[in-house]
């Protein structure tokens, strides 16, 4: 334990005296659950963290207990949470990945069991990689996700997709209210600290720091609002309170500015904090290493409910009464990341009290209680340790291991696929088999120089120089055919310019690049023939496009995307019935899922059913997502159903996804919003016009009409006025002119 977090704790103790609180049996605790995405344990104040106040977690800390070093076993978010909530390795469970992998069907959950006990679920997340078909919903009565709008901000970004603290908590309390007289077990997720760290402005919070710092600032205030919430249903203090970082974030630490590339502490020591007043001791700090695999032991212990049968990890609760003192304790983690996206090796971790080891082709080393940082490498020194610890790593690996986990994830190329990859030359030569035994055994101290230059290519993509971009992207190829990352940044790049036929090529290359990798072929090659596939179709090849489609769908039922991309094809060629059928699976288990309300309303449209296609229009509009095509279209059908409001979100949201407004879409919005009474917005939309068009005399028009609206007439008459010197033969604002005057002589 660092100096700060044992004065931290001696200051917690004393304030244990005033903690007993009356004793509330297991079988009436309700369970909270809240998890912080993103969120590195030294910048909270009980963790010895000084950059922010962060009043609301020290509040808990000092009525409850703190996990001092609490360990993610994976730096991402889904992984992170299956094992939270089966409390099972992400080896074992075989959730290892954001988006390429789901949790199983089979995998029992904390909510199952908690639901087979009687407690009413609920769960509210703030991010897509957690939403409903990734497998964190199972046992959940309410699961409450994101909205999924993939075009937002002019790019295809579905794996970004998310919402604020505030939002979710918009969405938690009416269930608070809801399920206040029974015991219940609720998740909520915020995902803010996540990049880009931009939390929103309130008026009347005040936040504290900058960047990641405010984030921190943001969640512990919404944190704060949540638990009022709870207090104010008079359910605070009968419920056990569980507040967990998924993982934490690197901040340019050791060249990494995010995470999941790495397994430092800066994306592996998490916050973990316990209050359940009459249970749970207040003032108490577990010291040693701990996992996220406890929590929900822990959970289930002080419920007084039998442990989940699969469980790996073990109740903190005798330790947090004394009766273990944890010296014989230890941590793991691993990161499949730096191979499936770049092709170079992963890595896990071992750690006990002290000492920290990393397998890597360079292993690595370090004391953590002498240097925290982890700047000082103590491998090449002290052999005999890392031989020790590295066995204890290869006896949780082998005992960890869970081959049918790993069934899916080891599907190979089906034959026509091979014999076609071969007949082309991708299989069996230099293409990618010549480099395969570097790029998988690159250390990713060392890659970390290809995330910069594959970075650079990616912003010169986006400014629109694509052929800057395909450069770029080439050179990291040449030199790691297996960096995956770069093969899709080719194929956009290739789209863009565009040059189907080699964008083609290079889909073809991606889907041999994976064949080396044996445990995660499977995923990696359904991320390769969804590419593809997206290729056959701008080409016109739809039925090889199909073929794909219907082989993904075959391989993983839940992919939403694809089922999508799927419809969208059946609707352009006329099988309607399948497409509707399809369309009604995925919207059944995700309503707002703007991909599949946009097909939908262009099979409405292809149907000629008119009311349908209202309906659908509204739809989008209240998801606030779809394409900018379809949502302009969706306009028009609600412009004529006199829905003015929801007109103008439609537009609204146009203008949200393209990198650049579109004069034509900004004055539409102007229309929407007049012909709705919101003038104050309309006449925002049509300064903005003028602005952009100074010679066209509409705008100024229809500013002229907006003061006319309001019973200004010397402005309307100066704004009509304007606009017929801007254009003498514009007849409406000489209309406009001569009833004024006749109004007023």
């Amino acid at each position: 334990m660092s100096g700060r977090i044992a004065r931290r704790a001696a200051a917690l103790l004393l304030a244990a005296a005033c903690g007993c609180g009356r004793s509330i049996p297991p079988s009436e605790r309700s369970v909270v659950l809240v998890t912080l995405d993103t969120t590195r344990a030294d910048r909270i104040g009980a963790f010895g963290g000084r950059a922010v106040p962060t009043p609301v977690l020290d509040r808990i800390a000092r009525e409850g207990t703190i996990a001092a070093e609490a360990t993610s076993q994976v730096p991402l978010t889904l992984p992170s949470h299956a094992t939270i909530l089966t409390g099972r390795y992400p080896s074992s469970h075989g959730t290892r990945h954001n988006g390429i992998y789901r949790l199983r069907p089979e995998e029992e959950t904390l909510a199952e069991r908690l639901s087979a006990a009687g407690l009413a679920t609920g769960a509210f997340v703030g991010a897509y990689v957690l939403n409903r078909g990734f497998g964190t919903e199972q046992g959940f009565a309410t699961y409450d996700d994101v909205a999924v709008d993939r075009f937002e901000g002019g790019r295809d970004q579905i794996f970004e997709a998310q919402r604020t603290a505030d939002d979710v908590n918009a969405r938690v309390f009416p269930w608070i209210d809801a399920h206040a007289g029974k015991r219940f077990f609720l998740w909520v997720h915020y995902y803010d600290p996540h990049d880009p760290y931009a939390p929103p402005e309130k008026p009347g919070r005040t936040l504290a720091g900058s960047g990641y710092d405010r984030e921190i600032s943001y969640v512990d205030a919404c944190l704060g609002d949540l638990l009022a919430k709870l207090r104010a249903a008079g359910v605070y203090d009968r419920t056990l309170l569980v507040v967990a970082g998924d993982h934490g974030e690197s901040l340019g630490e050791h060249g990494e500015k995010t995470h999941g590339l790495f397994l430092y502490q800066g994306a592996l020591h998490v916050p973990l904090l316990l209050r359940a007043p009459g249970s749970v001791p207040a003032g108490r700090v577990v010291s040693g290493p701990v996992e996220l695999t406890d929590v929900a032991p822990t959970i289930l212990d002080y419920l007084g409910l039998p442990a989940l049968p699969r469980a790996q990890g073990k109740s903190l609760r005798p330790r947090i009464e004394g009766r273990d003192d944890g010296r014989a304790a230890l941590a793991h983690a691993e990161t499949l990341m730096p191979r499936l996206e770049f092709g170079w090796s992963e890595l896990s971790m071992v750690r006990d009290g002290r000492f920290k080891y990393i397998r890597a082709p360079r292993p690595e080393l370090y004391d953590l209680r002498a240097d925290p940082g982890e700047r000082s490498d103590l491998a090449a020194v002290e052999s005999e340790r890392v031989g020790e610890l590295a066995a204890s790593l290869d006896g949780w690996i082998a005992g960890t291991a869970d081959e049918s986990a790993d069934t899916a994830s080891r599907r190979t190329l089906d034959p026509d696929e091979e014999a076609r990859l071969r007949s082309l030359g991708y299989l069996g030569g230099d293409a990618v088999h010549g480099a395969v035994s570097r790029a998988g055994t690159i250390d990713p101290k060392d890659g970390i120089r290809e995330v910069r230059a594959l970075d650079a290519a990616r912003d010169k993509l986006a400014a629109g120089d694509a052929a800057g971009a395909l450069a770029g992207v080439r050179e990291l190829l040449a030199s790691n055919p297996r960096n995956h990352q770069a093969r899709i940044t080719e194929i956009l790049a290739l789209i863009e310019l565009p040059d189907l036929p080699r964008a083609e090529d290079a889909a073809l290359a991606a889907l041999a690049a994976v064949a080396p990798e044996e445990d995660a072929r499977g995923v990696l090659a359904d991320k390769a023939r969804g590419l593809l596939a997206s290729v056959f179709r701008l080409e016109g090849k739809n039925a090889e496009a199909e073929a794909l489609y219907r082989k993904l769908l075959a391989h993983d039922p839940m992919d939403d995307g694809v089922a999508v991309d799927l419809v969208r094809l059946l609707t352009d060629t006329g099988r309607l019935d399948e497409a509707d059928r399809i369309l009604g699976t995925v919207l059944a288990r995700s309503p707002q899922n703007g991909m599949a309300l946009a097909a939908r309303f262009w099979l409405e449209t292809r149907r000629g059913d008119a009311t349908a296609r209202a309906a659908t229009a509204a739809a989008l509009a209240d998801a606030r997502a779809g394409d900018p095509p379809t949502l302009v279209e969706a306009a028009k059908v609600l412009a004529h159903a006199g829905d003015h409001a929801r007109e103008a979100a439609c537009y609204e949201l146009v203008l949200a996804q393209t990198p650049r407004p579109d004069p034509e879409i900004v004055g539409a919005l102007g229309l929407a919003r007049m012909r709705g009474g919101e003038l104050d917005a309309a006449e925002r939309a049509f300064t903005t016009l003028a602005e952009m068009r100074p010679t066209d005399p509409r705008p100024v028009f229809f500013l002229g009409t907006i003061a006319r609206k309001r019973g200004d007439a010397a402005s309307a008459r100066a704004r009509f006025a304007r606009s017929l010197s801007l254009d003498p033969t514009f007849a409406k604002a000489a209309e406009a002119l001569r009833e004024l005057d006749g109004a007023h002589p």
